[in-house]
């Protein structure tokens, strides 16, 4: 087997990219390249990140910003998945559907922060709304498709077993629609946790959007907090992203997609 397709070794060309670019970034720093008064050292940054973990107001912010983001789209994914199969299995509905939801998909979600902001305020509501309506028209339009895609073989042999009903759709329309709506799901996670820092980084809902916001109110001095925000929540993101990968993995075992990357990884 080559080197390059072991599991170590992409582990370590990666920590040796994220080690290549802090080290760059110290670099860049120490030379003078980056101006001290936008962009702090990375030392500074880690000895700030650092100094933040032990501080139990960044643990508050994190919980709020995971609250949102974890309420918002379990309604909007519960939504979209519940209305998305009905629309899926019914051809007229979907017909008589389709173009509002195309349409509606295609409004920037932050045109409407100004609209939730008014009703419910900075509050965790807000945050709530703005997530579930941001996930919810792609995994809707994943899931319309995920389910109308069944393959016309086993269409038609689940025809000629008579397959009816919930029998038909646990057995047929699920298992063809499960690919999609897992793709949906792990897109709508990732989606929902930027629109979770929009919602507290304009909306000034609490959370580490709000604290990224504050760090940069409160001047230049505090210019290595605003960057250890910022780094928090990109991990956030990627633990996230991998979260929801690796339950994808779990969960689809059974499907060729999954069962090719497995071989692959061997």
């Amino acid at each position: 087997m080559n080197a390059v397709d072991t599991g170590w070794f992409r582990t370590l060309a990666r920590l040796g990219v994220i080690a290549a670019v802090l080290a760059g970034w110290q670099l860049l720093s120490v030379a003078g390249v980056l101006d001290s008064s936008s962009f702090p050292s990375m030392t500074a940054t880690m000895a700030e990140l650092g100094r933040q973990l032990t501080d139990s107001d960044l643990w508050l912010a994190v919980w709020e910003t995971v609250r949102g983001w974890g309420l918002g789209l379990l309604i909007g994914c519960s939504l979209a998945i519940t209305i998305g199969t009905l629309l899926g299995l019914n051809r007229f509905a979907y017909l008589s559907v389709i173009p509002v939801i195309e349409f509606l998909k295609t409004v920037p979600v932050i045109a409407i922060l100004p609209l939730a902001i008014v009703v419910w305020g900075a509050t965790l509501e807000m945050k709530v709304f703005l997530v579930a309506f941001g996930v919810f028209w792609p995994l809707a339009i994943q899931t319309i498709y995920g389910v109308r895609a069944v393959d016309p073989v086993v269409r038609d042999t689940a025809a000629v077993l008579r397959l009816r009903g919930f029998r038909k759709f646990t057995t047929v329309t699920l298992p063809s629609a499960a690919p999609f709506i897992a793709t949906g799901l792990r897109v709508a996670a990732a989606v929902g946790l930027i629109l979770t820092i929009i919602a507290e980084l304009v909306g000034g809902a609490r959370g580490l959007g709000l604290s990224i916001l504050t760090s940069v109110n409160a001047g230049p001095d505090r210019l290595p907090a605003t960057y250890a925000f910022i780094l928090l929540t990109g991990v956030t993101g990627v633990l996230v992203t991998t979260a929801f990968v690796a339950l994808e993995q779990r969960l689809l075992h059974w499907h060729e997609s999954q069962r090719n990357l497995a071989a692959k990884a061997a």
